[in-house]
């Protein structure tokens, strides 16, 4: 009899205890992370079911108190960790800024880098041919000297010579049209071509012997500047004249 109204009275009390839980906020309790706790509360007994919410609440109590005391204690972490995460995005939006002036820039920088390399390709050809005319000095320097040796040549009568260095100027003139220094040269040699043409034909002039008379006549045949006919009668006039 005795058994029949403990479990009578135990039968009334669920519904009290299932009220208690419906005002509980319901948990997942159908998670994977539950299923230990759910297993804990089917072993659980009538009267330990009907304690088990106040339990909950006193643990619930005593977790929020530690997270207090917790946050007490290390409120001088937290706010560095605030300051932190502050500094760090103030940080990150200066990054952002300076990325977009980088990719504004990099046009620029494209455009300068190929003209960088325009000027450099350029400097290179100029400093190659800095390293041939070095490389080629002493030559530059006897070719310009020819002029003046050829002056020299027709002072002393050394015509030969003369017309010697003359034919080399204008093989090398034929030879590289396009650089101004050897065309340069063969304008003044052919000045001084002019120079003895205008010798020659005033010793054809002079009183002369037959002899010599050949040798200029053989002279200007050689310059080409007169032709065969020309050149006869040139020496026509100065056999007469001497």
């Amino acid at each position: 009899m005795d058994l029949l109204d403990a479990g009578h009275r135990h039968s009334s009390e669920l519904p009290a205890a299932g009220a208690d839980m419906e005002g509980a906020s319901v948990l997942p309790l159908s998670g994977a992370a539950y299923q230990p706790y759910v297993s804990e509360l089917l072993s659980f007994s009538i009267e330990r079911l009907h304690k088990e919410p106040e339990l909950l609440r006193v643990d619930g109590e005593r977790v929020r108190r530690q997270m207090q005391e917790v946050a007490v204690e290390n409120y001088a972490a937290f706010i560095a960790a605030s300051e932190a995460l502050s500094f760090v995005r103030a940080q990150l939006e200066g990054f952002d800024k300076h990325l977009e002036a980088l990719v504004e820039e990099i046009p620029n920088l494209t455009s300068g880098c190929t003209e960088f390399v325009e000027s450099a390709h350029q400097i290179l050809e100029e400093r190659k041919l800095n390293q041939t005319l070095l490389a080629n000095h002493s030559t530059l320097l006897d070719l310009l000297e020819i002029p003046q040796l050829m002056d020299t040549c027709i002072r002393n009568g050394n015509y030969d010579e003369a017309l010697d260095l003359e034919a080399f100027v204008s093989k090398i003139s034929k030879l590289h049209p396009d650089l101004p220094v050897i065309q340069g040269l063969a304008a003044e040699v052919k000045k001084t071509i002019q120079s003895l043409i205008s010798q020659l034909l005033q010793k054809l002039r002079s009183n002369i012997q037959l002899p010599e008379c050949l040798r200029i006549v053989a002279h200007l045949r050689r310059i080409g500047v007169f032709s065969e006919s020309e050149l006869r009668l040139q020496g026509s006039l100065a056999f007469w004249d001497s």
